[in-house]
């Protein structure tokens, strides 16, 4: 064994080590956060449509009414335009959760309230998913529209927003799927949105999500007569 083997690594070697090791992951932290950024929204987009389809598909299995009820900027303590919003999804097995009031304290849209008061009684339905948006990676997405992505199809002129139909304070909104497959608007109020007109475009309602950087968007649109549902990407 040699002297330099026998005295092991001088404190200049022990210096480079960790200096290449601190290099090393500052490289995989600032690729970790790059795949982050772009995996948030992703995974947001493909969360809110799946909530869309799981809520017509179990309108139409169960005869029952499913509301996606959409709060495009509160945060997960329910502040009002202090988050980048939510979306809860809610089977609503008695339809009475549209009442202005719950009976015999049931929940009601009226009463709906993030994050506490959103558990509907047994009898009447349960809750099925609850999203804050706040809550993907480095908080990367919102709902919200850059205006530089739009339709063309069937919805071409359908215009690109966070949540067409919500309204109020805290801003809010619901889309209800029914037993046969088509679907309702609701406002803030709980008040129906009567789409105009038989155009695709005119019976359809919109949301947008958006990357904080501006660079993802994805739009989806709701069509009242046969609830369904689209969505498109920008690349």
């Amino acid at each position: 064994m040699s002297r330099r083997d026998a005295r092991g690594m001088t404190l200049l070697e022990v210096s480079i080590v960790l200096a290449i090791i601190a290099v090393l992951a500052a490289l995989a932290y600032a690729g970790y956060a790059q795949l982050s950024a772009r995996a948030g929204p992703q995974n947001a987009a493909a969360d809110l449509s799946g909530a869309l389809a799981e809520a017509r598909a179990r309108a139409v299995d169960r005869q029952a009414d499913v509301w996606l009820i959409i709060y495009p900027d509160i945060n997960p303590e329910g502040q009002a335009g202090a988050g980048h919003g939510a979306w809860f999804l809610l089977e609503d097995r008695l339809r009475n959760f549209g009442d202005a009031a719950g009976a015999g304290g049931q929940l009601s849209f009226g009463t709906f309230s993030p994050p506490l008061d959103i558990q509907p009684s047994a009898d009447q339905g349960r809750l099925m998913d609850a999203m804050y948006m706040d809550r993907y990676s480095q908080r990367t997405v919102r709902f919200g529209a850059s205006g530089n992505l739009a339709w063309t199809g069937i919805f071409e002129g359908l215009a690109p927003t966070a949540c067409s139909f919500c309204s109020g304070a805290p801003r809010r909104g619901a889309i209800v799927f029914r037993g046969d497959g088509s679907a309702r608007f609701v406002d803030g109020a709980g008040q129906p949105v009567i789409p105009a007109g038989n155009g695709a475009v005119n019976r359809a309602a919109s949301l947008a999500l958006l990357s904080t950087d501006g660079q993802r968007e994805y739009l989806f649109a709701v069509s009242a007569p046969v609830g369904f549902v689209d969505m498109r990407v920008n690349r």
